[in-house]
């Protein structure tokens, strides 16, 4: 049987996580192809044209290569990362000794075990076929804030997912200044979720 190769869009670094409880970590980034909803202020190029096919172990050696300061710690994204993500590759990448940081939009279960995920749901974007999967354990939610996005929005993530971690981040578009404003009244009016920036793009860092 002929090994699985994975779609990847890019693997990048060392640099630094710009998002979330991790915000600031010290890590490298493998990101897949493909995405099974299309949010329309997406900043990220997860296109098939340009993505290579690659088996596990050519995926572990670019991590190490990467991994020039040591820090053993990948973040795992997409695209929608659990369209390819299983038992295998997450077998190779973590006994290469790294730690893995998915983020998913929570519409699939995980195929293979991670060490945190982070669901970022985006349901105002989903089309009727796809939903959002039950019993996906979250050890941190982060939601984008745009005008779909209010209270009670927040309020069915935070019953649907009990973990430590509840985030809020602003949509970086053109209107950042009002979807950065909307975010902050949120945290005022639901102070268990706290505000994530991206820090990366702050930075200016990949």
């Amino acid at each position: 049987m002929s090994e699985r190769r994975y779609l990847v869009k890019e693997m990048f670094g060392p640099t630094l996580q710009g998002e979330g409880a991790h915000a600031g970590r010290a890590c490298v980034f493998l990101r897949f192809a493909a995405c099974n909803i299309a949010c329309h202020w997406c900043d990220t190029d997860f296109a098939a044209e340009g993505a290579q096919k690659l088996g596990a172990d050519e995926i572990v050696a670019r991590l190490r290569e990467l991994d020039r300061h040591g820090s053993r710690h990948v973040i795992v994204t997409g695209g929608e990362p659990t369209l390819q993500w299983d038992a295998p590759l997450a077998a190779a990448i973590r006994d290469a000794g790294f730690r893995v940081h998915m983020e998913s939009n929570g519409t699939r279960p995980l195929a293979g075990p991670v060490d945190w995920l982070t669901i970022s749901p985006k349901p105002q974007f989903h089309t009727g076929s796809i939903a959002l999967a039950p019993g996906v354990p979250a050890d941190e939610i982060k939601v984008v804030i745009d005008d779909t996005v209010d209270e009670a929005v927040l309020d069915r993530h935070a019953a649907r997912w009990r973990c430590e971690h509840y985030f809020v981040q602003p949509c970086m578009d053109d209107r950042y200044a009002h979807h950065l404003a909307r975010t902050l009244a949120l945290i005022e009016a639901r102070p268990r979720w706290r505000l994530s920036l991206q820090l990366h793009k702050i930075l200016g860092v990949p």
